[in-house]
């Protein structure tokens, strides 16, 4: 019993536990053509899984009875609605339906699978899978001289899809980030030309200092020829002396003496 449904075995180690978008939780029921499967889609809602076994699915003629029976209904009598379906040679061919409590289910399409048996003088002969058990693994080959037939398939979960496309972004981001880290690290930035080796950047001569104009040093400047019949002043680097006169006694006479003794004075 799987969340409230009856009658369901538990998994064996040889069936599948994933089945496109359904997850399998229980046999339902067996036989030598295959297997029913109770199972929960993406949203928790039950469905009825068929999966041929193993040696109807090696078997070509049991096969095109499968596809037929759930692509056309042949020997289906009012077949339920196809939920999704894969009958690819490349796995075991399995049909989902919506699960019903007491109702049809995936099951009949096995029908049409069992019944084609030969028959030989109002014998009817069993297939030579007959015997094998039931169910399986989906490990299938592509079987020679057959074509995949799709009918209608499982939708890819696009929440795994849109996950790996965000990671491959990310990885981008982190490859771009690196090589502008590497590119700093070594001094080299993108768009920008590196200075050749050898070639050094021309240093800037020193300006030459201001020269003192002539009239600080009185010497004519060099280069400006002086001008016949003047003279230029000559800045003496010390005080200049006082001219000294000589007077006459004329010029003194009437002029008071300085007293050679201090006392004259009193």
């Amino acid at each position: 019993m799987a969340d409230g449904v009856r009658d369901v075995a538990a998994l064996r180690d040889a069936d599948p536990r994933q089945l496109g978008a359904f997850r399998l939780q229980g046999r339902l029921a067996d036989s030598p053509v295959g297997v029913v499967y109770l199972a929960r889609d993406r949203r928790g809602r039950a469905v009825s899984v068929a999966m041929l076994s193993r040696g109807a699915a090696a078997d070509a003629a049991a096969r095109d009875r499968f596809v037929a029976a759930v692509t056309k209904g042949a020997g289906v009598a009012s077949p339920p609605r196809v939920v999704a379906a894969a009958t690819s040679s490349l796995s075991a061919p399995w049909v989902a339906v919506p699960y019903a409590e007491g109702g049809r289910g995936a099951e009949v399409f096995l029908e049409p699978v069992g019944a084609g048996g030969a028959s030989a003088g109002g014998v009817r002969l069993a297939p030579y899978w007959a015997g094998e058990g039931g169910g399986g693994a989906p490990r299938w080959g592509r079987l020679p001289g057959r074509a995949g037939s799709g009918v209608v398939h499982a939708e890819p979960d696009r929440r795994v899809v849109a996950g790996l496309v965000v990671l491959l972004l990310l990885f981008l981001v982190l490859l771009v980030l690196l090589y502008l880290y590497l590119s700093a690290l070594g001094g080299r930035e993108p768009g920008r030309e590196q200075t050749p080796q050898g070639g050094g950047t021309e240093s800037a001569e020193p300006s030459p200092s201001p020269s003192s104009s002539p009239g600080d040093s009185g010497e004519p400047s060099p280069g400006r020829p002086q001008e016949e019949g003047t003279q230029e002043p000559r800045v003496s680097p010390g005080p200049s002396e006082v001219p000294s006169v000589p007077l006459d006694d004329e010029d003194v006479e009437g002029m008071p003496v300085e007293p050679t003794d201090p006392q004259d004075l009193a």
